[in-house]
């Protein structure tokens, strides 16, 4: 088996997408023009895993400006890259992590979200790292409870899926 975790292209969409589309609820998956922006627009925050040839499963974030106070209108599914991300900004937002199911409880989840981590502070000043995640996504809270996150603020019925689902907003501190 050949994995490789690299910079996502724009060639890589087709694969991403599958990936998008086999993980999240059709109401709350992005679309291909969110991630081809948000790849043109801040490339090194954006990984795809590839397993034998297949896109298994991708990470995508941007940099924002720290602040204590939580504005939770930022965090918009679909929001535009170019209105938040900021080459300068001193925290990385996790926008999106997916892997596709048939390689889930295997650690690539983390692989990508330990080695985007990485990456980021090797190469931006980062102060803490911020994330949104539903509260029904066991599997990929404990992946942030285990990376030192803390939840920090809940946003009551944010996901537009059959449950309407509350976001917890997550934390941790560099």
């Amino acid at each position: 088996m050949k994995i490789s975790i690299r910079n996502a292209e724009k060639e890589d969409i087709e694969g991403i997408m599958c990936v998008e589309h086999r993980s999240f609820h059709t109401n709350i998956a992005e679309n291909s023009d969110t991630f081809l922006e948000r790849i043109e627009s801040f490339s090194d925050g954006f990984l795809v895993m590839v397993i034998d040839g297949e896109i298994a499963g991708y990470i995508s974030s941007e940099l924002w400006d720290y602040s204590e106070n939580i504005e939770t209108e930022k965090f918009v599914l679909g929001h535009n890259i170019t209105e938040t991300h900021r080459n300068d900004g001193k925290e990385l937002y996790i926008s999106s992590i997916a892997v596709l199911k048939k390689y889930r409880g295997k650690g690539y989840g983390n692989a990508l979200f330990s080695e985007l981590v990485s990456r980021i502070y090797r190469n931006y000043e980062i102060s803490s790292i911020i994330l949104m995640v539903s509260v029904n996504w066991i599997a990929a809270r404990k992946i942030y409870e285990k990376n030192g996150f803390k939840e920090i603020q809940v946003i009551k019925y944010f996901f537009d899926d059959d449950e309407k689902s509350d976001a917890i907003i997550m934390r941790k501190q560099m």
